[in-house]
């Protein structure tokens, strides 16, 4: 059951109202506490006077339907994000995670790329991988974007036998020599 943060606050006043009101009634039943303590609250609440028993009983019942309702909804299994394909044997589901990953694995291999941030969204149009990179600056850039292009798309339709319809490259920087170096060394 899916609980959000709302139903998670009233869930714990409610226990924590439960509670109290589980150990005064223990209290009481047990002799630890006089039943003359708690002769006016109910001759109060019986005479229907107090509008704030009232009150607080609604709000329990409210709170008490919600969730005994809320028990039988029926929640849809989680299923991983990911594409899916058919085969003769049955239904394969590869992970968006699993696509970013080759991605990721081809585009290191590319002369020139630095850093990459990979995003893959399976459409009705087809599936997109967008890249981020940071690149070193040495490598001309029509070259280094359709090798990454062709490489990521070649290698991500090779291993996971996913058809990309298109491979965004938006690069993000050129690292300076210098700095790349003295950051591969603190790493």
């Amino acid at each position: 059951m899916h609980v959000n943060l709302f139903d998670r606050f009233i869930l714990t006043i409610y226990s924590f109202a439960l509670i109290i009101a589980s150990c005064i009634a223990i209290a009481a039943t047990s002799g630890l506490i006089s039943p003359e303590v708690f002769r006016p609250y109910v001759e109060q609440m019986l005479s229907g006077t107090n509008l704030a028993y009232l009150i607080v009983a609604i709000i329990f019942l409210v709170v008490s339907l919600r969730f005994f309702f809320s028990s039988f909804r029926r929640t849809k299994p989680k299923v991983d994000r990911g594409i899916r394909q058919r085969s003769d044997l049955g239904e394969v589901n590869i992970t968006i995670q699993t696509i970013q990953t080759i991605a990721e694995r081809a585009a290191r291999r590319v002369k020139g790329v630095r850093d990459i941030k990979t995003n893959v969204k399976s459409l009705e149009s087809g599936n997109i991988i967008t890249m981020r990179v940071s690149v070193d600056g040495e490598t001309p850039l029509p070259d280094l974007t359709q090798k990454l292009q062709q490489d990521v798309k070649d290698q991500v339709e090779g291993i996971a036998g996913v058809v990309i319809s298109e491979v965004a490259v938006v690069v993000t920087e050129v690292a300076q020599q210098e700095n790349y170096a003295a950051r591969r060394r603190v790493e």
